[in-house]
């Protein structure tokens, strides 16, 4: 008889341990509380960051199970981004590998969670939607994304007669501590302000974010725009492994502490949940080794950045524009002793965000409990 394992989330980080755990002969079921994937999303233009380690992203998700390149997928390499500072001067930065991988979320055709969900029930999973789990009595995999906002942001989607291209915009005034940015490909666009400081500001930075851009391309045309609006989680401490569970994605806190990036931790963390499982290792060992210090060197990049402020920014950008930049920025992520050093100072530092609010009692069976009595949220 096969083992069953239940994952709750058919996110990325879901999805990618039901792909490899029914691979490896497992009968694993799926809940998903909504009634398709890709819920939050409405077709926006998301990147798979290609900057953290040396491998290229792609080959390395190939290992893992998943092999983007499927002509069924939207996934588009983007060599090439264009910098504004605060007085929307341009710098256009360069690379001979892509600084990302274009993906469209949501669950039309084409989107990475609709490419994910098919692999998944190609692979042998169920997913159920429409059914909300609260408790895994004889444990699993947790994987249901943020709940709390440590980063939002707010845009729109649209159709337009623009060239495919990668903008970004880095100026407090408009995205506090954050980005702007601008991703159009073969006639799709999305346009954002990701935030970081300042959330009640968010109607307001976003109007000033469309306009820059508007004045940075005249040639810009915005057709049926759509609104969308999204957060992000990050946190330090929780237990990755706990009463049975392995906790996956942004409901274990991993996320890009600098961009927002996510989604490769996500699918990152779900195989390693799969794995932990197939292999019958130890699930936090795997994280420590495998995520957390590439996420400890982005907490303290973001600690960096934010004191930049608008002249740091533009010094950045004249720097990266003169350089090869992935490989600049990789050096930046490759965890040098002396930001190991400062580590701890900037977790200090944002200590009141890296919480986890959730129930960490021995007989606590729940998939995400704030309450402290072992009592289903």
């Amino acid at each position: 008889m096969k083992k069953k394992v239940e994952i709750v989330g058919s996110g990325p980080a879901g999805l990618t341990a039901a792909i490899n755990l029914a691979r490896a002969g497992f009968k694993v079921t799926v809940y998903e509380k909504n009634q398709d994937v890709g819920n939050r999303f409405h077709g926006d233009f998301q990147g798979i960051e290609n900057w953290s380690t040396e491998e290229n992203v792609l080959i390395f998700l190939e290992r893992i199970g998943l092999s983007l390149r499927d002509a069924g997928l939207i996934c588009r390499p983007y060599s090439a981004i264009t910098a504004f500072d605060s007085g929307l001067n341009p710098t256009v930065m360069r690379s001979g590998e892509p600084f990302f991988y274009l993906v469209m979320r949501g669950g039309g055709s084409g989107s990475l969670d609709r490419w994910l969900l098919n692999t998944a029930l190609e692979a042998g999973a169920e997913v159920i939607f429409n059914k909300r789990v609260d408790k895994l009595e004889d444990g699993g995999i947790v994987a249901i994304g943020p709940m709390a906002a440590d980063a939002i942001a707010k845009g729109i989607v649209f159709d337009t007669d623009m060239e495919d291209i990668a903008a970004a915009i880095l100026d407090d005034r408009i995205a506090p501590k954050g980005y702007a940015y601008l991703l159009v490909n073969e006639g799709r666009a999305t346009l954002a302000t990701c935030m970081f400081k300042e959330f009640k500001r968010e109607g307001e930075c976003f109007e000033a974010s469309k306009e820059a851009f508007r004045k940075a391309f005249p040639r810009l045309q915005i057709k049926g725009e759509k609104e969308f609006g999204g957060y992000g989680n990050f946190f330090f401490g929780k237990p990755a492994y706990e009463n049975g569970r392995c906790y996956a994605g942004e409901s274990a806190g991993l996320q890009d502490c600098l961009w927002g990036f996510g989604l490769r931790y996500a699918m990152v963390s779900g195989y390693l949940a799969a794995k932990s499982i197939i292999e019958g290792r130890e699930y936090a060992s795997l994280v420590k080794k495998e995520l957390l210090p590439w996420q400890r060197t982005s907490l303290v990049n973001r600690f960096l950045f934010e004191r930049l402020g608008n002249r740091g920014y533009a010094y950045v950008i004249n720097v990266l524009g003169r350089r090869d930049a992935v490989g600049e920025i990789r050096r930046q992520y490759a965890g040098p002793f002396w930001k190991r050093v400062m580590y701890p100072l900037a977790r200090w530092n944002y200590r009141s965000r890296l919480i986890d609010r959730g129930c960490h009692g021995e007989d606590c069976a729940c998939v995400w409990c704030r309450c402290g009595k072992g009592e289903a949220c």
